[in-house]
């Protein structure tokens, strides 16, 4: 990328138009940046396992099937953010205190997490959350000489239904497993997906590592 002016401005405008700012649900009042699952390899082939939490995707629900818009923004995310690392001073400032990293989709390279990692030093006093499946691609990061910064909290996602993950990189700050219908009574359920900002378990690093939801 050149590093002009209007290079510049032309990208955070393109990086603020790819955020969402409205969110329904359990989401409702945070903010986000995602991509599509539609167009992640590795989430695709995970679907096709029906024992894997990703034949569950609500997400390839949404994005495929209930709302165009959605399907569309999340494949322009997608190659915006997995192109090219983009300047940290080319990422927008945010007036937020919590930001969730991939709503919908995973990681799909290192281009796309050292952008994740860029946005977070922009803006230090965001505490960004990053869930993934993909962890092979913070080896592959670290490799490459990324630092990851103290404002992203990583969290590992098992899977795979009712096996509990454990952390497989160092990044990794907490883990987050799905457990189906015959667990509903089961004590460690510390998910009850009824709103994130009024929970805050998986958005400060001070609070358990181990996330568990009841299946959807």
């Amino acid at each position: 990328m050149k590093n002009n002016n209007s290079a510049a401005a032309a990208v955070t405008e393109s990086i603020m138009n790819a955020i969402t700012w409205k969110h329904t649900g359990k989401m409702k009042g945070m903010i986000s940046l995602s991509t599509s699952v539609l167009l992640n390899k590795y989430c695709q082939e995970r679907q096709k396992n029906p024992d894997s939490v990703c034949s569950h995707c609500y997400a390839q629900h949404m994005a495929g099937k209930l709302y165009k818009g959605l399907k569309e923004k999340l494949a322009k995310n997608t190659d915006l953010l997995t192109r090219e690392v983009i300047p940290v001073e080319w990422w927008p400032i945010l007036n937020t205190l919590f930001f969730r990293l991939e709503a919908f989709g995973d990681l799909n390279n290192v281009i796309q997490l050292q952008n994740y990692f860029n946005f977070a030093k922009r803006n230090p006093y965001t505490t960004f959350t990053l869930w993934t499946k993909n962890t092979f691609i913070l080896f592959q990061a670290e490799k490459a000489g990324a630092q990851k910064p103290k404002n992203i909290i990583i969290i590992e996602s098992s899977p795979f239904v009712n096996v509990q993950v454990k952390k497989t990189h160092k990044w990794v700050d907490k883990t987050f497993t799905v457990l189906d219908k015959s667990h509903k009574d089961d004590k460690r359920i510390n998910c009850g997906a009824r709103h994130c900002l009024t929970c805050l378990k998986c958005y400060k690093k001070r609070t358990t590592s181990e996330i568990f939801e009841l299946l959807k």
